[in-house]
């Protein structure tokens, strides 16, 4: 008798094994990008928990030195249209490749090597965003060894992350950030999961992931990192004397800061001092520490009167408390001045104390695109001690009197291996209404918003010609 309750006892425990071993390999795959089952409930334990990573590094026997490898010239560069042809030469535009054919992107983290890694002086991540579509938000790679010519590297498939499986149902990914780890490239990036009965993105939680890489071309398997409900937009992240540290805006619009060793156990919780213009909170950042000092590039969210996005730079000596904010832009371009959003942009130091800096624009039309420009480091520690904005001089106009533009850039052409699914412009403004609570997301703007000139500086010239340079108002 005893025998029989002990085997029965025994079965029952190996059944209640197994369904529990099958509930956390579903739980888990919940979370993975590209997988099918979304929106299931994530446990802490799994979350913090590495996932089983491929191994992403180069062959030991062929190996080389990513900084002994020589300049490459074999990436391949991205297509023009001619609508993209007349706004770069308005405004100034650097030529991006995306995936999706588009031009379009925003996001940008620029990451600068003064004798190349892997081939290339410049790396950066970037996500598409034609018309502020964020099915095609999907984090990628493009490299230049001149800021000029920016191409996609030989070998690398963009988006590099792959497509949400449930972009259908309002699931995207987006802020991607990329950050050195000794001699590996990783990039952080933000997922959202889609509602399959509202068709709305769920905004509740956020979560992020990383993936790394050795060359720049092979990425590991996506680790879920870290997640929140009080949110975690725009992700900086510097990794410095083994350990990581992270700057992201909460969904009480407060820039914080945390830092961990291991990426995954967040410690040090705390709230940074940035104080800025009043009726201005931050938005997206990017973060570079150099000689000794934590710079900041932020972009700062404006909802009245105008929704609209500024930037601002700030420096601090501990990474928490920083410097007022100055505003900062990138040209005096009277269109740039004041009917255009200076959204999320980044910066790196280079030789010589400079700033190379990618800015990003969304211009009037709703057109995401992307500008490059210096400023010495000098000045920017003049404008942070004296709080006096910074104009850059735009440099000559570059248009063809033979050609015009056409009434509006054409929707990208769909990808058999990345593109998201389609839906129609009107079922998706119909399906994702405005929350009432803050969002993480800006709000969908139309195609004519602007903002006022008196919350703009002047469009005053210097009487400087030549290239860009600097000028402190």
């Amino acid at each position: 008798m005893m025998e029989k309750k002990s085997a029965r006892l025994a079965a029952i425990f190996a059944s209640l094994l197994l369904i529990t071993m099958a509930g956390s390999i579903i739980l888990y795959r919940s979370i993975q990008p590209g997988s099918h089952a979304v929106g299931a409930p994530i446990s802490k334990a799994v979350l913090l928990s590495n996932a089983i990573v491929p191994d992403y590094r180069l062959n030991k026997k062929d190996a080389v030195p990513a900084w002994q490898k020589p300049l490459r010239n074999d990436g391949i560069p991205g297509e023009t249209r001619r609508d993209f042809r007349i706004l770069a030469g308005l405004y100034n535009l650097s030529l991006v490749p995306t995936y999706d054919g588009s031009n379009q992107e925003t996001h940008p983290k620029l990451l600068y090597f003064p004798n190349g890694w892997n081939g290339y002086r410049y790396w950066m991540s970037m996500t598409p965003y034609p018309g502020t579509d964020d099915d095609y938000e999907n984090p990628s790679i493009v490299t230049s060894n001149d800021l000029k010519t920016w191409v996609v590297p030989k070998g690398l498939k963009n988006p590099i992350t792959g497509v949400p499986a449930d972009v259908k149902y309002g699931g995207h990914y987006s802020d991607s950030q990329l950050v050195m780890n000794n001699g590996t490239m990783e990039l952080w990036y933000r997922a959202n999961i889609g509602n399959r009965r509202t068709r709305m993105t769920d905004y509740r939680v956020d979560y992020y992931y990383r993936t790394m890489s050795t060359d720049g071309i092979h990425w590991s398997k996506p680790q879920p990192m870290q997640s929140s409900k009080n949110s975690i937009l725009s992700l900086a992240v510097i990794h410095q004397q083994d350990r990581y540290q992270f700057w992201y805006r909460d969904r009480f619009s407060r820039l914080m800061y945390a830092d961990s060793k291991d990426g995954t156990h967040w410690v040090d919780f705390r709230q940074c001092e940035i104080p800025l213009p009043r009726g201005y909170a931050p938005w997206h950042q990017d973060v570079v520490f150099c000689n000794d000092k934590y710079y900041l590039l932020q972009t700062a969210q404006d909802p009245k009167p105008r929704y609209a996005f500024s930037l601002f730079l700030s420096e601090s000596a501990d990474g928490i408390h920083f410097t007022c904010g100055t505003s900062f832009y990138p040209s005096d371009n009277p269109t740039i001045l004041h009917k255009t959003w200076l959204y999320r942009s980044t910066f790196a130091p280079v030789e010589n104390g400079m700033f190379q800096m990618v800015i990003s624009y969304r211009l009037p039309g709703n057109k995401w695109f992307m500008t490059q420009c210096s400023l010495s480091q000098a000045a920017w520690n003049t404008a942070c001690r004296t709080n006096q904005r910074v104009v850059l001089k735009a440099p000559p106009v570059k248009v063809s009197a033979s050609s015009a533009p056409s009434s509006r850039i054409r929707r990208p052409a769909a990808s058999s291996s990345h593109s998201a699914p389609r839906r129609s412009v009107s079922s998706r403004a119909s399906s994702r209404a405005v929350p009432s609570a803050p969002s993480s997301r800006p709000k969908r703007p139309a195609a004519s918003s602007s903002r006022s000139a008196s919350s703009r500086p002047s469009s005053s010239r210097s009487a400087s010609s030549g290239s860009v340079s600097s000028r402190v108002i």
